[in-house]
């Protein structure tokens, strides 16, 4: 399995770069533009070339994860509005740095439904008729209090997508684990994934996100912690890591670190140490 992380980009593209070698991260993830800004600001075309040719000496792959204020639910058509603008930007910019998927929060619960569902497909329609083929629409589970809490909505999401080789899932540890999903034992693990089979496909998973919960299982606090550090434990990621159905798939860290600064070289180190020689 790949074991990638977040890492900032503060200063240009050349931070990521520089940030991923130094931890030994071998795949990254990176947000477009300031998460809780609307506007995608991108980087220049010649720094966009420039990322696109280095990366692949170092890494093996790279991932957005789209900004944090996008609703496909939403209920007020400004805000919808600039959700389709804001995923359209972000998947027109992604094969100009060769960003494989954008990873994204699907939007709010309607008393812990998925409200809107004309709603949601239409927009989903709407932002992949508008962007480039390679571009995939990542849908990531949430910790239970918005939509992807429910294995069955990422299956809903799926569906309900108009191009579906366009799109996929991401499986977040902390968030499964927050939502319910006991996936710290191993029973509870292979039961989630049995789950994630039978409902989404495993061929649907693009990625995993690798966080251990600061809080415990079923309390939907969606609260990172270092690996090893937090209620679900290191077990989950060894069965994860040396599970041969994710050996193609890339887990990222987006922990806060051992010294707060983010996914650090600490954390990958764990989670190497957890694989099977």
């Amino acid at each position: 399995m790949i074991i990638g992380a977040h890492v900032p980009t503060a200063g240009g593209l050349e931070t990521a770069l520089k940030r991923g070698q130094e931890i030994g991260a071998e795949a990254l993830q990176i947000f477009p533009s300031a998460p809780l800004q609307w506007k995608i600001r991108g980087w220049s075309d010649e720094a966009c070339a420039s990322f696109k040719a280095e990366w692949p000496k170092h890494f093996q792959q790279v991932i957005f994860h789209g900004i944090y204020l996008t609703n496909l639910a939403g209920t007020s058509a400004e805000n919808l509005a600039k959700t389709k603008t804001a995923l359209i930007e972000t998947l027109t910019l992604a094969p100009k740095i060769g960003v494989a998927g954008t990873v994204f929060h699907p939007g709010s619960y309607a008393d812990g439904q998925i409200g809107p569902k004309d709603q949601v497909k239409q927009i989903i329609k709407e932002i992949l008729d508008a962007t480039p083929k390679e571009s995939m629409l990542i849908y990531e589970n949430s910790a239970g209090s918005t939509i992807g809490g429910k294995l069955e909505d990422l299956a809903w999401l799926i569906n309900a997508s108009s191009d579906k080789k366009r799109v996929g899932v991401c499986l977040d540890t902390c968030h499964a684990f927050a939502a319910g999903y006991d996936i710290s034992t191993l029973e509870g693990y292979e039961a989630y994934v049995k789950q994630v089979e039978q409902l989404i496909g495993l061929e649907n998973v693009f990625c995993w996100h690798f966080n251990d919960s600061k809080f415990g299982l079923g309390e939907k606090r969606d609260r990172h912690e270092n690996i090893g550090e937090g209620k679900l434990g290191r077990n989950a990621f060894g069965f994860i890591l040396n599970d041969p159905r994710w050996q193609k798939r890339a887990g990222y860290l987006e922990v806060p670190g051992f010294d707060d600064q983010g996914p650090d070289q600490k954390n990958i180190e764990i989670l190497k140490s957890l694989l099977k020689k």
